[in-house]
């Protein structure tokens, strides 16, 4: 079975972490991890989004290489995957269907008031269009 969990830098990602491989040892699984920096290029009109998006990109490599870490440390042995786009969401379904992967495991929270409703979850988006079965962890 192939198991990727999706993470962002919350402080509940650690948590979400935790679930995925607890369950990756359960059922003897692989495990991706894969964090996805948004890019800004679409305020490119408005700002300078090169700095912005260099360095989003950067804290979330830290922070994925941080996620490989807590699980080397429990005993899994996963991959790590840094993306970068205007979609998370889209890239976690894309990542899926590419490689083949068993079940998505993330966490519920995301973006939140306004926004949650003008762009939709990432959370959402993934439940009703993964290749797979989705485990959101709350």
């Amino acid at each position: 079975m192939k198991m990727l969990v999706a993470l962002d830098q919350s402080p509940y990602a650690v948590t979400v972490l935790e679930k995925a491989i607890a369950l990756a040892k359960l059922e003897g699984a692989t495990l991706s991890i894969m964090t996805v920096a948004e890019d800004f290029m679409d305020l490119g009109d408005y700002i300078d989004v090169n700095s912005i998006t260099d360095k989003v990109f950067a804290a979330t490599k830290v922070a994925a290489q941080d996620y490989g870490k807590v699980a080397k440390a429990a005993g899994i042995d996963a991959e790590v995957i840094v993306e970068q786009g205007v979609s998370p969401a889209d890239l976690i379904i894309a990542h899926a269907k590419n490689k083949g992967i068993d079940m998505i495991i993330m966490g519920h929270q995301g973006r939140k008031g306004v926004a949650q409703y003008l762009i939709g979850s990432v959370a959402t988006k993934i439940v009703r269009h993964a290749p797979c079965s989705v485990l959101v962890v709350r």
